[in-house]
């Protein structure tokens, strides 16, 4: 049998209350702050959960905010690229109307004032922002997208926009709309507002060329490598097999670039190599990537060009063309510009569908956070009560067992 000591009976007392005590401040603290876990020791586990769920709710909100970036300037480019599809089908209708028999010369001169104008309104589209910034020129936001060049010529009575040219580069500003997966939310000027393939002839016979050293050169945004040793053959295949919209090929011993899509060649030696000057397709190494040899064939046009031509056709009285040429460029040009509002639709369609998949993700997350660091309010209520009955019947029950001293005869 064990003898139970005045001294044992208090020490469990005085136990039994601090752990009373600990468990009173815990749940106060619980009750107080709605939280489970104050600090990770209490429970390491549940406080890393925490952080992971908490971590992939902040990952989810950037997510969705990127996507609302990208639908607001998809918006904008979605909304310009209609206003491009009204102005074509008019002017489908003129280049129809004016192409007849019925109109006289002075008829189609005043159809070429109304196309000057809509050829203006063309390249304020084409110029559109989006918070203070291009949305057709790729990385160059601060640019305006195109730029004119005006002058008068004789067959007309005004100063007129003579060229177009793209001002922006091919960037795609890509973000992130799930792990690891991203989306470009723009579209290059040079790509949506272009109406025919585009192809450029070197100025040299090639046949017989052997790269030097190893080059590097962008075609179309992607870095193409050529060898030291590379014939041209070589230099061919690596191009059409580099997945872009380019093929290469020889024509007369001449090497031939041309965009299987309507888009502007974007052409570029880089890293201070010359090849695209070896194979006659630039004059010097610091021309635009849009530039090419004043001595190289070059074959395309943009839908500001296909415009232009209709315009001094017009003023021109060339009813040839207007009926025949201009009237397929035209609807070349329309083509072109629903493959591109096509485009938007399916991203927008994509961040639609990515953006619900995140939004019951961060619904589910929170729900999960919410079971793991939040209490029950109800079940603690309840169980701070019955421990400050259990906390209070300690007490009492102490008091009675606990031997008097000298001190309370005293008292």
């Amino acid at each position: 049998m064990i003898r139970v000591t005045h001294n044992m009976m208090k020490n469990d007392v005085v136990h039994n209350l601090d752990v009373h005590q600990r468990k009173l401040d815990e749940l106060s603290n619980n009750l107080s702050t709605g939280k489970k876990v104050r600090v990770p020791e209490e429970n390491p586990v549940a406080a890393t959960h925490a952080m992971l769920y908490r971590t992939r709710i902040n990952e989810i909100q950037q997510f969705m905010k990127n996507i609302e970036e990208g639908q607001s300037r998809l918006n904008i480019a979605e909304g310009s690229i209609k206003s491009v599809t009204d102005i074509f089908h008019r002017l489908e209708e003129l280049a129809v109307e004016s192409g007849n028999g019925t109109y006289t010369r002075d008829d189609r001169a005043k159809v070429a004032v109304e196309v000057d104008e809509l050829l203006k309104e063309l390249v304020e589209v084409g110029n559109a922002k989006f918070k203070g910034e291009s949305v057709f020129a790729g990385f160059q936001v601060n640019k305006n997208a195109f730029e004119v060049q005006k002058a008068r010529p004789q067959f007309a009575d005004r100063e007129v926009i003579m060229k177009v040219t793209y001002n922006g580069d091919v960037g795609k500003m890509n973000r992130e709309i799930e792990q690891q997966e991203y989306s470009p939310i723009n579209l290059a000027g040079n790509n949506v507002f272009w109406a025919t393939e585009d192809a450029v002839v070197g100025s040299v016979d090639v046949s017989n060329y052997t790269a030097d050293k190893n080059y590097k050169m962008n075609i179309d945004g992607k870095v193409v490598q050529i060898n030291s040793g590379d014939n041209i053959n070589a230099i061919m295949e690596k191009i059409n097999n580099a997945n872009v919209p380019v093929r290469a090929s020889l024509s007369n011993n001449q090497f031939v670039l041309k965009t299987t899509t309507p888009k502007e060649l974007w052409l570029e030696d880089i890293e201070g190599g010359n090849l695209l000057q070896q194979l006659g397709l630039k004059d010097v190494f610091y021309q635009k990537p849009n530039e090419t040899s004043q001595n190289a064939s070059r074959v395309g046009m943009s839908i500001f060009d296909v415009v232009i031509k209709f315009r001094n056709d017009l003023w021109q009285d060339n009813v040839k063309d207007i009926g025949g040429t201009d009237l397929g460029n035209i609807q070349k040009s329309l083509g072109s510009i629903l493959t591109g509002l096509g485009e938007i639709g399916a991203r927008s369609h994509r961040f639609d569908t990515v953006l619900k998949k995140l939004n019951m993700d961060e619904v589910d997350m929170t729900d999960v956070l919410a079971k793991t660091e939040n209490i029950d309010f109800t079940q603690v209520v309840m169980d701070l009560q019955m421990l400050d009955y259990v906390h209070r019947s300690a007490l009492a029950t102490g008091a009675r067992i606990m031997r008097p001293t000298l001190i309370d005869f005293l008292r």
